[in-house]
């Protein structure tokens, strides 16, 4: 590229910064175009005079009056369309055919001002149409943009919630909008309980004490929530306690539940046999269910409060999950879980039990494979 194009390029980019945001032409700009058209409409009157009107025709004119309308505005275009037509004008008298009335010449120039007034109009409300609609397409681009990244804020504020308290709790949680209370509903508690973790834990370290509790609670994490579709409220040191039917309306909650305590202890089965090959002790837990009417919601203080689930129901299914160290099984249900079964199950009753907070003796079950 030789001199004059690269002075002629860095000339356009010179131009180009002198437009505003929004696509508006700045004062400097609009004065260039307008002295620029200036010298353009008489450069074409003299070129349209000295050839006799063979080379230049009206609607050369054009250029000059829309490069004022379309940089300088409506006012510009209409100086420099009245001046084109002056040029064209003073061309036509002066070098132009000899028309037979001497009014020709000024009859056509009206009507070339006319077309000129006509063309900037539309010109300068086409500009201006453009300009608006370019302005509503970034507010409205800003505003998705600014919708996009709340929702994106708002997807990891959810998932970030979803780790500490479980994904159903943060979208229960986000859905009450910070608000303290609840609702009664009818669903299923289980409780869940790593017999002897004191004494097992005693010896160990406080890290590898977690990395084994995190190693048990990532497999029934899974098993719970992902395959059985429940929701783990809240882990309690060496275990846990979940809800089944919290968050839509199940019928089968019942069902659901029984069916993840079945599968919790086949998955311990095979966390068993990696911890036996690794020379450690196999696990052993305790799990109670029951079934009954809760109140479900933000439960505590405007300033502090926790997404948890209250009631008899509750007390019952904890007391329920410890009277398998006194019966010796592992997975025990109370009579309203088993009222609540939807299909059938081999369920084998066990002695009545007499609970803490509880008037009457408690009826117990066990699965037949327990």
């Amino acid at each position: 590229m030789n001199g004059e194009s690269k002075r002629f390029v860095e000339g356009l980019r010179a131009f180009r910064l002198h437009m505003k945001d929004g696509g508006e032409f700045s004062l400097r700009s609009k004065l260039v175009a307008t002295v620029a058209a200036v010298g353009l409409a008489i450069a074409i009157g003299v070129v349209d005079y000295l050839t006799g009107r063979e080379l230049a025709i009206s609607a050369f004119y054009l250029l000059p009056t829309w490069l004022a309308a379309w940089v300088a505005g409506r006012l510009s275009g209409l100086i420099v369309g009245s001046l084109c037509t002056c040029v064209w004008f003073l061309s036509d008298v002066l070098s132009g055919p000899a028309y037979q009335h001497p009014l020709i010449p000024v009859w056509n120039a009206m009507m070339l001002l006319v077309f000129f007034v006509v063309v900037v109009w539309l010109l300068t409300e086409f500009r201006q149409s453009h300009s608006q609609l370019e302005k509503t397409v970034q507010r409205r681009t800003a505003a998705l943009r600014a919708e996009i990244e709340e929702r994106k804020q708002l997807e990891h504020v959810r998932h970030t919630l979803g780790l500490h308290v479980g994904q159903k709790v943060a979208k229960q949680i986000l859905a009450r909008n910070g608000r303290v209370g609840g609702t009664e509903q009818h669903l299923t508690v289980m409780f869940v309980d790593i017999r002897f973790f004191t004494a097992r834990t005693a010896n160990l370290k406080p890290h590898d004490a977690v990395t084994f509790l995190n190693r048990f609670l990532q497999a029934m994490v899974q098993v719970v929530e992902i395959e059985h579709g429940g929701m783990i409220n809240k882990f309690l040191g060496d275990g846990f306690m979940a809800l089944f039917g919290v968050d839509d309306d199940q019928r089968d909650h019942a069902d659901k539940a029984l069916a993840a305590g079945h599968d919790l202890q086949r998955r311990l089965e095979r966390l068993n046999s990696d911890l036996t090959h690794l020379g450690e002790q196999p696990i052993r837990v305790g799990i109670g269910i029951n079934s009954g009417r809760v109140i479900v919601g933000s439960i505590g203080s405007p300033d502090r409060m926790e997404f948890t689930v209250i009631g008899s129901t509750v007390n019952i299914a904890s007391r329920i999950e410890a009277l398998n160290k006194t019966l010796g099984t592992t997975l025990l249900l109370s009579r309203a879980t088993r009222d609540a079964l939807r299909r059938p199950f081999s369920l084998r009753a066990l002695p009545l039990q007499s609970i803490e907070g509880v008037e009457r003796p408690l009826e117990t079950f066990t699965p037949e494979y327990a």
